[in-house]
């Protein structure tokens, strides 16, 4: 045996597994802040239905509902916000902020308050941070549903930061199901309840096509997860599940997007910019990454290198920087951007890698293979449809009971005055009697 056969049998395979960067980048997703009520805006149950609340069980349900509305709003105002204690305090301030709009509801000639009812709320996917005002019960419990929402998507995403990717998966499949019940369930029925109150004068998640935007967006960041947990196992993983995986998730950004633009744009103007750009950035980059992974499944198959081969240069054209602004291939200008600068490390190492990859493809197949390279990837030859899991967790939104609502006998004479001032007041709160 020659010497320079010997030396190249003995010299050691360079590693070309998918790297580290490729995980983190796959998993990428924005970070949403949580709604906030003003800290200033006090509110009182017990105080309002002083009068009409006397019943004991009813006084009691009020105080309960003061004391778990105080621990939501401590939670979400925290220097530090815990979302695990985010969703837990919102879930224990829904069944009763429910019943006290259940009661008024089916009591409204009775629900009549001693103080008006205040609230106040600031968006947590909106660049401002105004506040929205309103007196209908119903906005305070659609903005606690949307707090145990986006903390299960900021749950998520801490556990994404931590690399528990399977746990991220069920948490933003879970913010997934609580947006498709907002956008499909609650908040119609609050729009054909006759509110008066206009979709600009609330916070963008109390639109339902803003809602049903969010819970597509959730399935797709699920599925982010679900590909990192496929990437993190040891060994070679099935490159061409992973592929059609990606492919699902670019389809459903796509979906998100187009959306909101032809749903929802008026709410989508007032959406973080960072978030947009972030979105454009993953629809490159997951088309980028199906290619790869395609690529990789017919070079394994060791049948169709030269295909392979053309896949994957495909792939490093959609990793490029774009030529402008318009241009519909490449990725979105990293060091122009603040919102993706913490990505471009690892993009310049996903970049340097595929280059790297397709080289030594280039040269086993000028020497060993001799697989014909085609100049375009053929139409029937790429991957018609991705794979999309859904993953939707169902909300369960329970029944609550309605507590007794009563006043004295000389406070229900009423003037025309007084019933036409509670109609409107009715109006306002969205009740559909």
């Amino acid at each position: 045996q020659s010497p320079t056969m010997s030396a190249e049998w003995d010299a050691p395979k360079e590693d070309t597994s998918h790297p580290d960067s490729c995980i983190r980048l796959a998993s990428a997703v924005h970070r949403f802040r949580c709604p906030k009520p003003n800290p200033d805006r006090k509110i009182s149950f017990a105080k309002s239905f002083a009068t009409s609340g006397k019943h004991e069980k009813t006084r009691k349900v009020m105080l309960k509902t003061d004391d778990a509305r105080k621990r939501l709003k401590d939670a979400v105002l925290a220097g530090t916000v815990s979302h695990e204690r985010v969703v837990a305090e919102a879930r224990r301030y829904q069944p009763f902020i429910h019943q006290v709009l259940v009661s008024c509801k089916f009591q409204p000639e009775m629900a009549r308050l001693d103080e008006r009812l205040v609230f106040e709320w600031a968006s947590g996917v909106e660049m401002s941070t105004k506040y929205f005002k309103s007196e209908a019960i119903m906005m305070d419990l659609t903005m606690c549903i949307v707090c145990e929402g986006l903390g299960k998507a900021g749950v998520a995403t801490e556990s994404s930061i931590a690399g528990e990717f399977a746990a991220a998966s069920r948490e933003y499949a879970a913010a997934a199901g609580i947006f498709q019940f907002l956008g499909d369930d609650h908040l119609p029925k609050w729009v054909a309840r006759g509110s008066r109150t206009g979709e600009d004068d609330l916070p963008v998640e109390c639109c339902a096509d803003t809602a049903k935007g969010l819970s597509i967006l959730f399935q797709a960041n699920a599925q982010q997860m679900a590909v990192a947990t496929v990437l993190i196992k040891p060994g070679t993983p099935n490159y061409s599940l992973l592929a059609k995986l990606c492919l699902g998730i670019q389809e459903q950004l796509d979906e998100f997007v187009c959306h909101m633009r032809e749903a929802a744009f008026t709410q989508m103007a007032r959406i973080e910019k960072d978030f947009f750009i972030l979105v454009t950035f993953q629809i490159s980059l997951q088309q980028a990454l199906s290619l790869y992974f395609y690529a990789r499944s017919l070079w394994e198959q060791q049948s169709e290198y030269g295909l392979a081969i053309a896949i994957l240069s495909e792939a490093t054209v959609h990793l490029r920087t774009r030529d402008s602004v318009t241009s519909s291939i490449g990725m979105p200008d990293v060091g122009k951007n603040p919102a993706l600068k913490a990505l471009s490390n690892d993009l310049n190492d996903l970049r340097q890698h595929m280059g790297k990859l397709l080289h030594l493809w280039e040269k086993d197949n000028s020497a060993v293979y001799f697989d014909s390279v085609p100049q375009k990837v053929p139409a029937d030859k790429k991957l018609e449809k991705g794979i999309c899991m859904n993953k939707v967790e169902k909300y369960h939104f329970a029944d609550v009971d309605p507590v007794l609502l009563s006043l004295p006998e000389d406070a229900l004479k009423r003037s025309d005055s007084d019933l036409a001032r509670e109609l409107q007041e009715k109006l306002n709160q969205g009740f559909d009697d």
